[in-house]
């Protein structure tokens, strides 16, 4: 043990795992004390001190929830917007980015990349006005078709695809795919989609976890409660049971159980897209 102490980096690992331990703690803290609540009734969760276990009393906090609405039909919703949304702003995203890596020096390559850029600067609370009323024009409001059709032009996912595309995709690959006869939109399908899947599911994962969180948009456009996402929804019940903390708790769990599987799915290769940076 002491031979062990007297080893710098031995010590040093220890020290930086113990850190990590207690960092990782502190995250999941909330979400196990929002487990506790969820099973537990209002006089308990505000008695002191607070219960540290689960309790007995999920089955009484759902049964608040559905006098509300139904607990899964929020989750529904935002599967509806989450999944369309997400496929199309990664396909649109992964086109755009490499048609910017491939095509560079082609006339128009420095303007499309700089108003691409400039989009990142504007807040999306800017054109929200703008928004509602081109939505209102169209006939859109109070359908899905807002929040999934436009947001499928990403300028954050065209920098992204073209950054990783840029750093994976050596030019030479472009020229031998070229000398096998092989076209733009081939060779984007056979050869670079292969290629780029970790930037394509870090892309993919941040969208859905945005997307499944995003309260503004929605708020927006929706205005019948039977198409409210996961956060209108419990907006609407932590408004009409203000003080049911435990059934506010327990929705709050039921709304993130999609986006920990979907996250369990892909975390591979979400780490995989945000390191490959490091490693080439």
């Amino acid at each position: 043990m002491k031979r062990y102490w007297r080893n710098r980096e031995a010590r040093g690992n220890l020290i930086l795992t113990l850190l990590m331990v207690l960092l990782s703690a502190v995250f999941v803290l909330p979400l196990f004390w929002t487990a506790v609540f969820a099973t537990h009734t209002l006089q308990e969760v505000f008695q002191f001190p607070p219960p540290l276990w689960f309790g007995d009393q999920i089955a009484v906090n759902y049964s608040r929830i559905e006098a509300v609405f139904p607990p899964f039909r929020p989750i529904l919703n935002s599967l509806i917007v989450v999944l369309p949304k997400t496929i199309g702003l990664v396909l649109v995203s992964a086109l755009a980015g490499y048609g910017l890596a491939r095509y560079v020096g082609r006339p128009g390559h420095k303007f499309l990349l700089a108003m691409t850029f400039a989009t990142l600067f504007f807040p999306p609370s800017l054109a929200l006005i703008p928004f509602f009323l081109q939505m209102s024009w169209l006939g859109w409001l109070n359908t899905f078709w807002p929040l999934i059709v436009p947001a499928m032009a990403s300028g954050f996912g065209v920098i992204w695809m073209y950054t990783y595309i840029g750093s994976a995709i050596p030019h030479e690959l472009y020229e031998a795919a070229e000398m096998d006869n092989s076209g733009p939109l081939a060779t984007f399908v056979f050869v670079v989609l292969p290629i780029i899947r970790p930037g394509l599911a870090a892309l993919g994962v941040w969208t859905v976890i945005s997307t499944w969180n995003d309260f503004q948009l929605p708020l927006v456009v929706l205005g019948d409660g039977t198409k409210f996402t996961v956060p209108l929804a419990l907006t609407m019940l932590s408004r009409t049971h203000f003080s049911d903390t435990p059934a506010v708790m327990l929705a709050t769990l039921i709304g993130l159980v999609p986006v920990f599987i979907l996250f369990a799915l892909l975390s591979r290769q979400f780490i995989a897209g945000l390191t490959s940076g490091a490693v080439k």
